[in-house]
């Protein structure tokens, strides 16, 4: 097994241009949704580490690495149920693989289909409009 190459630490005064040329390197996209990220916008583009290790994996748009470490915290939290890393990917995997397998043919009691909440939309609208005709009939009768 190869012995892995000392990581070096980035002084703070490099992370500026740390990120983009790394961001040049990913060919100018975000590692997570393969949009490009625009350093125009200021904090637009942030650097992505491990929180275990300390090492960058990349650069990412803000808002894609804020989702990065929603998903961590809820995967770790309740699926998982551990923060390191290792477990909640394993967890991820099977969670993955579990939408990709087939349904067991039956449908869910309170579902409802499209046509079956466009009826419901329907009988409400009809209600509402009995309700306030019914209203108008009767100011004019008191009237």
């Amino acid at each position: 097994m190869p012995k892995p190459k000392p990581l070096r630490k980035l002084a703070r005064s490099q992370l500026r241009a740390f990120t983009i040329g790394q961001l040049k390197r990913q060919g100018g996209l975000c590692l997570v949704c393969h949009k490009p990220i625009d350093l125009q916008i200021k904090g637009e583009a942030v650097c992505d580490h491990d929180h275990t290790t300390g090492e960058i994996r990349g650069i990412l748009h803000r808002s894609c690495n804020a989702a990065l470490g929603k998903v961590d915290n809820a995967a770790g939290r309740w699926g998982a149920k551990s923060m390191e890393y290792p477990a909640i990917v394993a967890w991820l995997r099977s969670m993955l693989a579990y939408y990709d397998r087939e349904g067991c043919g039956v449908i869910y009691p309170f579902h409802k289909t499209d046509d079956e909440k466009r009826l419901d939309r329907n009988k409400k609208a009809r209600e509402a409009r009995a309700k306030r005709a019914a209203q108008v009939a009767m100011k004019q009768r008191s009237s």
